[in-house]
């Protein structure tokens, strides 16, 4: 009886990748210091980066800049801060 081969799917990395891009995904994917970059050095309790963004208001349903900003430093100095980042899309 005959072994049954499964067809190879190979990834169409140039379907992806700027033509003057002088690294594919596969170089990056196996460059060490790319690598390092898309690992998170985080622990929990540990500090947070700090970052200042726009407060925008959506009561009315629609999109409003208010002219405050947040930033996380300034909050979290005086209380617990908890972040959740999610896709809306």
């Amino acid at each position: 009886m005959a072994t049954e081969r499964k067809p190879e799917m190979k990834f169409d990395w140039k379907s992806i990748t700027p033509e003057d891009s002088p690294k594919t995904p596969v170089d990056l994917a196996n460059d060490p210091e790319m690598r390092d970059l898309s690992t998170p050095n985080l622990e929990e309790g540990g500090v947070a980066f700090d970052f200042e963004l726009p407060v925008y208001d959506f009561s009315d349903g629609d999109e409003r800049l208010t002219g405050e900003t947040f930033n996380l430093s300034e909050v979290a100095d005086d209380r617990p801060v908890a972040l959740i980042f999610g896709s809306y899309t």
